[in-house]
């Protein structure tokens, strides 16, 4: 009980338990995340995958985290079950190197610790309207995407669509335009242009440029041409004109999300089977320290709207929902508005969290059967006040979210618990709290971090995220943001491998980091530590009260 003895007297300043013991010890995570996608050019030989472990090794990194499947679901290490990538921006990748092993054998020569990052409900990609990836083999896999059909409706019940929203005006479209900077200086021949209040009034028409008064709060454009200039024409000013949204249910290869990635169903037995085969095959296979989930979650708050998960949702209910998707939420007919909750929203956003914590307990189970001494860590967004759109709760169970709609049950969705380490995104471009404020902003990595720690409430170690393009051509501020994020957390994850190299950051980071630093989660029984302390303390400060 040193550490224990070391905190106790300091816990009023000390922040989070798991910082102040990380603290006493001088234990730190230093994680390299390598994104596979981005560096498939820096990982296609055994010479460039042992000078990169090098480099970690000078740089005193004690952990590397190398993604080996991609959002499209193909794979850079020697699988039975997934599709193996064999190009790379158009040029072939060696199908009989094993990065896998290849980096495993490096880092544990250097004695630094290899996970396996697996990219869990992506697994597709859709670029240039070429479709690939198991979720386009498996269509019934893909995730239902609930997004606004916008029609505007005249009075004598006539409507038409809106196709665009804040894009360049196409010919023969109706576009609304509720941000200033996108309204087109000019439009197709033969188009017009109309100004609509926010009562939905027609203020004015002009056949020719768009009008000087852009959209504010209070007013959007609408420009059209061909048929829909047409349509358009036949209500002048002082006409209203009513703006709709109507449900649409997409296949997510209609309509990709982030990267063009195709997300599937996290509720669909088939796809936890398939992506638990994947995790076993990892563990089995290969001699990794642990795996790393990264995009285990829905892609958004729209999704998913399958058949599948309604009567799962219902079944877990206790009862058939009325209007679906309606009773969940509708969408507000102006882009740019928060969704509004329905009657069952907070149910079915418990649901969802509940969905990827069954997960993640699976997912453990399966690993530790394995490989007792293997670890499971997850990567996520540090922004947990809006993370339960993407249908997760990565906290503690014992942390109540502040969420105007989150009953008790929400709170036993909370997975950290679950895990040996998170790492947090702490996507700022300021370091500390002062720098956040000195630019008029909220949000640091210092501040991400702190929040990181409270959420978790000292169920996992908690290592800070850094986005290190958003430090291009600001190596001061990196440094400055490697500090806040070790200080702030118990370590620090750099994304990635490829702006390093890219920014020659080598130097940067044996700057950063000059001696060699244990992680806090590699301590058998420590964490167990940590809780008795925060047990004692606790207690005695009940008693002082």
């Amino acid at each position: 009980m040193l550490l224990a003895a070391l905190i106790i007297p300091n816990y009023a300043y000390a922040g989070r338990y798991t910082n102040a013991i990380a603290a006493a010890g001088g234990l730190q995570g230093r994680i390299l995340w390598i994104d596979a996608e981005a560096n498939l050019q820096n990982l296609d030989s055994p010479e460039k995958v042992a000078a990169i472990v090098d480099h970690c090794k000078k740089a005193n990194i004690n952990i590397i985290v190398l993604d080996v499947k991609l959002i499209s679901g193909f794979v850079t290490y020697n699988s039975r079950i997934a599709p193996h990538v064999k190009f790379v921006n158009g040029k072939p990748y060696p199908q009989d190197f094993d990065v896998l092993k290849t980096m495993i054998d490096e880092g544990h020569k250097a004695g630094i610790a290899v996970y396996a990052n697996i990219n869990t409900f992506a697994e597709g990609v859709v670029r240039n309207n070429i479709q690939t990836g198991p979720a386009f083999d498996h269509p019934e896999w893909q995730s239902i995407k609930y997004q606004p059909e916008r029609w505007l409706k005249a009075p004598d019940g006539s409507a038409y669509p809106v196709d665009g929203i804040n894009v360049t005006p196409q010919p023969g479209r109706l576009n609304l335009y509720t941000d200033s900077k996108a309204v087109p200086a000019t439009i197709p021949a033969g188009g017009m242009c109309v100004l609509i209040g926010s009562d939905g009034i027609v203020i004015m028409t002009d056949p020719g440029p768009c009008p000087c008064d852009l959209p504010t709060s209070k007013n959007f454009v609408l420009t059209a041409s061909g048929p829909a200039a047409q349509w358009l024409r036949a209500y002048p000013a002082g006409t209203k004109l009513t703006l709709e949204a109507r449900p649409s249910l997409v296949p997510m290869g209609k309509s990709p999300d982030e990267h063009n990635a195709v997300f599937v169903n996290p509720a669909n037995c088939q796809v936890q089977a398939y992506e638990l085969s994947i995790v076993r095959e990892i563990i089995r296979g290969y001699c990794v320290d642990g795996i790393v989930f990264d995009r285990m979650r829905y892609a958004g708050i729209e999704t998913d709207f399958s058949n599948l998960s309604r009567l799962l949702f219902e079944k877990w209910l206790g009862r058939q929902v009325e209007h679906f998707p309606q009773d969940i939420f509708t969408y507000d007919p102006t882009p740019g508005h928060e969704v509004i909750h329905g009657k069952l929203f907070g149910k079915w956003m418990e649901w969802r969290a509940g969905v990827i914590h069954d997960f993640v307990a699976e997912a453990r189970k399966e690993v530790k059967a394995i490989k007792p001494e293997a670890r499971v860590a997850a990567y996520v967004g540090s922004w947990y006040g809006s993370y339960y759109t993407v249908g997760v709760n990565w906290a503690s169970p014992s942390h109540q979210p502040p969420y105007d709609w989150a009953g008790p049950g929400y709170k036993k969705t909370g997975f950290a618990n679950l895990l040996d380490w998170l790492s947090t995104g702490c996507y700022s471009p300021y370091p500390t709290d002062a720098d956040a404020r000195a630019a008029n902003n909220d949000w640091s990595v210092e501040s991400a971090g702190a929040e990181s720690n409270a959420v978790v409430e000292d169920d996992t170690w908690v290592y800070g995220g850094l986005y290190l393009l958003l430090y291009d051509g600001n190596k001061s501020g990196l440094e400055r943001a490697i500090k806040a994020a070790a200080g702030a957390t118990q370590g620090v994850m750099l994304f990635d491998l490829s702006y390093i190299i890219d920014a020659k950051l080598w130097d940067l980071l044996e700057r950063s980091f000059t001696t060699p630093a244990q992680p806090p989660h590699t301590i058998p029984g420590l964490l167990d530590e940590v809780k008795k302390v925060k047990k004692v303390v606790e207690e005695g400060k009940a008693q002082v009260k």
